[in-house]
């Protein structure tokens, strides 16, 4: 996707990053929910590769699970995520686990409290949905001073338009847009 003009305004810069992986789990990953995202199997293996290295070099790696439902996405949806669909895809005893109920998982959570522990300053989002919880997260770090990154090739939707749609906004205003490479070679 074309963000030229926005990477040229806001190069990437990390200082002390965390990696967000955004509701990777069973009930956006499994073909038997009524949510499996059709081809989100594109995205595991840019998130595989940048968890590996944020561990490697000593980086937290922040895991989201969405559980049950606040009220509100009960009124909006229609539904709850049950137990049976609130197991992570990515699994490690070296990743921080945050169980969630709404959108943003900064929202009645101690994401920000894991964050301000590991001294970190840069959040780097991937994960599902694009347009709903990851960029809801990623508001709501800008919102609370972590510089903001999204990850456009290990971030997934259900619709390209939602995705693109989504980026293009946050980049105008809260994020920077980079691919996973890129995110990599920062790491050197």
């Amino acid at each position: 996707m074309n963000f030229y003009k926005e990477r040229k305004k806001h190069p990437l810069v990390l200082n002390v990053p965390a990696l967000l992986i955004v509701d990777v789990q069973s009930y956006f990953t499994d073909r038997e929910s009524s949510a499996y995202l059709e081809g989100i199997e594109n995205i595991y293996e840019n998130i595989k590769k940048l968890s590996e290295r944020f561990l490697q070099k000593g980086y937290p790696v922040i895991s989201t699970i969405h559980k049950g439902g606040a009220l509100q996405m009960q009124r909006w949806w229609g539904n709850k995520v049950d137990e049976k669909w609130a197991k992570p895809y990515f699994k490690s005893n070296e990743y921080v686990y945050i169980i969630k109920d709404t959108y943003d998982a900064f929202y009645n959570t101690y994401l920000e409290k894991v964050l301000r522990l590991k001294n970190v300053t840069d959040i780097i989002i991937t994960g599902v949905m694009t347009h709903l919880c990851c960029e809801t997260t990623a508001r709501s770090g800008f919102v609370r001073n972590f510089n903001v990154v999204m990850v456009e090739d290990a971030l997934w939707d259900k619709d390209e338009f939602y995705h693109f749609l989504s980026l293009k906004s946050l980049a105008h205003g809260f994020a920077h847009i980079c691919k996973t490479e890129e995110v990599l070679c920062k790491l050197e």
